[in-house]
Parts: C-alpha cells; structure tokens; sequence
C-alpha cells in the first residue's frame, strides 16, 4: 500500500451537518422570530406606501413632506424593529437560562456528594424534555445508592460478629462510614437554594 493511499483512506470523509437538531424548539423560534422580523418590515412598508400615496394624490410640493415622512417612518420601523427583537431576546433568554441555572446548581450539589431536591421547572420555561431526562438520570443515581447502602448495612450486619482482630475492626469502620455517608446523601436530599458544602 503506498504512502498517499494512506494520507487518503486516513482524511476525514464529509459529513453532513445537522442544523435542527430539536427540531420542536428551534422551529418554534424560527418561526417566531420571522414572524416579528417580517411584520415589521410588513409594517414599514405599508405606512411607507401610505406616505407615498398621500404625497401623489395631494401634489409634487408634498413631496418632501413625504420623503421626511419615509425617513421618521424608516427611523420609527428600526427602532421599533430593535426594541421588539430586544424583548424577544430578553424573554427567550430568560426561559433558557433559567432551567440552565439550576441544572448547574444540581450538577454542583452532586459534585459536592449530595442529591439535589428536584422541583418541577416554571410553566413556559425551555428545555423542559432535557431538564426531565436529567431529573430521571439524577433519581437512577439515587436509587442505586440506596440500594448500594442497604447492600452495605446487610454486609456489616453478617461481618460485624466476625470481626474479632484490629484490622477487621478498622475494615469495617470504614465501612460503617461509607454506609453514613451513602444513607445520608439518599435520605437527606439538599435544597440548591441554601450554600453547598462539600461532603468529607
């Protein structure tokens, strides 16, 4: 095998991309956002063609009354344009950003050893399918931990009348802890509003 059909079969091979990958979600604004951009400019167009009929039917001296008329209107449609978009942004922003932050104070809580005390999001906020799927994988998590903690509490009942030199004592101490600290996780979940203290 020569060495440029190797450099050939090792070159990447063209992929192609996908733009809509929530397919449901990133429509929505789409369709939103052209809806505003085009009745804007909807808009414009129309109180322009006004001023611009007004100034033919009355005469040429109206002429740059109507010109300055386009020009408040041309002024009054991107302003108006901007101010609509700005809410929109503002709005939308505040719909993703908020189950983001507290996906990021979940995701602090586990990394600091404790579950999290899901709440269900707000009514019109985004990324509802994502944030259920999280919430579910965080409760599997859970759930195997307790199961793992009452494995250990069984473990260290059949161990605990065996242990009868120092090592196997201090065994299981530490297992004893493992299971505090298993049982306290699971059993105690930690609001995401008060400070998170990592666990020892």
């Amino acid at each position: 095998m020569s060495s440029e059909t190797v450099i050939a079969s090792q070159k990447p091979g063209w992929r192609r991309r996908t733009y809509l990958i929530d397919r449901e979600f990133q429509l929505k604004y789409i369709a939103m956002l052209t809806t505003i951009g085009s009745g804007s400019i909807g808009l414009f167009g129309l109180l322009a063609w006004w001023a611009h009929s007004s100034a033919v039917e009355t005469g040429s001296s109206s002429e740059g009354l109507a010109g300055m008329t386009i020009l408040w209107l041309t002024v009054l449609g991107v302003v108006g344009t901007g101010a609509a978009l700005g809410l929109f942004g503002l709005l939308f922003t505040h719909r993703v950003a908020g189950p983001v932050h507290v996906m990021n104070l979940y995701v602090e809580a586990l990394a600091a050893g404790h579950y999290p005390r899901l709440r269900p999001l707000r009514r019109y906020d985004e990324l509802k399918r994502f944030f259920d799927r999280f919430s579910h994988a965080v409760e599997r998590i859970r759930s195997r931990e307790a199961e793992e903690a009452h494995a250990l509490a069984e473990a260290l009942r059949a161990f605990q009348p065996l242990a009868s030199t120092e090592e196997a004592r201090a065994a299981l101490k530490v297992l004893e802890e493992l299971h505090s600290r298993k049982r306290q996780a699971v059993d105690n979940p930690i609001s995401t509003r008060t400070p998170i203290l990592p666990t020892r």
